[in-house]
């Protein structure tokens, strides 16, 4: 497996850094799936594969205000 570097900003780069060897690991697992998914889309499929992304998310529930939460939990 190799490595890439994500710019993110500094209070997610702060969490990824104080997240335990656990999380990290599964976090990395999602992030290598999602990636290879959208790489195997073609470039004018990647919108409209997103936006059907969130819409069954919210349909399930996820938000744009638990995202927010989410991303300020300390």
């Amino acid at each position: 497996m190799d490595r890439i570097v994500i710019e993110v900003e500094d209070n997610l780069a702060r969490r990824w850094r104080n997240a335990d060897p656990e999380t990290k690991q599964k976090i990395s697992q999602g992030v290598d799936h999602f990636l290879s998914t959208i790489f195997e889309k073609k470039e004018d499929e990647i919108w409209p594969f997103l936006e059907k992304l969130r819409a069954k998310a919210e349909q399930r529930g996820f938000n744009d205000e638990i995202l927010e939460q989410i991303l300020n939990e300390k």
